[in-house]
């Protein structure tokens, strides 16, 4: 009777280890993920165009396994905004090659800089279309923001304006007149003030601020000071209401701002600056 108990439980541990080896060859089997085209970084990216035959911007391509032979991609390009090829933007053609034991390759978009006047902006949207393997859902899309950008150099910005107007509720109120942009100072790696003599066209000399660490929102400033003395309300000050802008690629201002006396306001201006 000993003999065949322990048999039995020498028979039910046996069956234990061999479904442990099973369940644990199950659990280590190699699965071989399939070969996907997809975009590998985030979905949009920001494009400033600068004034170079060899500006670029690499939009990231990949596959999500290594093959054994070229990879051919395809892909389209839409702008909900109207650029076209050839006036906004070149491409090399509508496909790229991934070549046999690379995961990654390049879209290269290469912007147009005299395709941007000041102020224009564009969207472009890619779209992975097919080619040798299939598209990874979700990851087929890019879009790619585009402007104009200029290096900023704030001692470029010195010497005589003569397009300076005053605006209120977007109508010009005083100008043209001449203003000088002296006394430049860098503040940080991008940051700036120079001082404008005959702002407001008033002969006086007021500071203001520059700031260029957003590549996409070039800022101008102006702090709290003395603007002039006023003949019937005495001393006017000037500040700053939120912030204007400001170009280094046109060399053109634009300050917003308020002055104010002892008896009250004048109420809120935009000052516009242009050579």
């Amino acid at each position: 009777m000993v003999f065949m108990t322990t048999k039995i439980i020498y028979k039910f541990l046996s069956a234990i280890a061999t479904t442990a080896l099973l369940v644990s060859c199950e659990k280590t089997k190699t699965t071989i993920p399939p070969e996907e085209a997809h975009f590998t970084s985030q979905t949009i990216g920001n494009y400033y165009v600068t004034n170079s035959p060899s500006t670029v911007f690499k939009i990231p391509v990949g596959i999500t396994a290594v093959s054994n032979a070229d990879r051919t991609i395809q892909f389209s390009v839409s702008s909900p905004t109207g650029a076209t090829e050839g006036a906004q933007y070149t491409l090399a053609g509508n496909s790229i090659v991934i070549p046999a034991g690379n995961v990654l390759d390049y879209i290269n978009l290469n912007g147009i800089f005299s395709g941007y006047p000041t102020g224009r902006k564009d969207t472009l949207i890619f779209k992975l279309t097919g080619g040798d393997v299939p598209l990874l859902t979700g990851s087929d899309e890019y879009k790619v923001a585009l402007q104009k950008y200029c290096d900023v150099i704030p001692v470029d910005f010195a010497g005589n304006y003569e397009n300076s107007l005053d605006l209120q509720d977007d109508q010009v109120v005083w100008g043209p007149y001449r203003t000088t942009f002296s006394n430049i100072t860098s503040t940080g790696a991008t940051t700036a003030t120079i001082r404008i003599i005959n702002f407001w066209d008033v002969g006086t000399s007021t500071t203001v601020n520059l700031d260029w660490t957003d590549p996409s929102n070039f800022k101008t400033t102006i702090p709290v000071q003395f603007l002039y003395n006023d003949p019937t309300y005495g001393a006017a000050k000037i500040s700053g209401v939120g912030s204007g802008t400001f170009s280094s690629c046109d060399t053109t201002f634009s300050f917003s701002y308020t002055v104010t006396v002892a008896a009250g306001s004048f109420g809120n201006f935009i000052t516009t600056i242009a050579k």
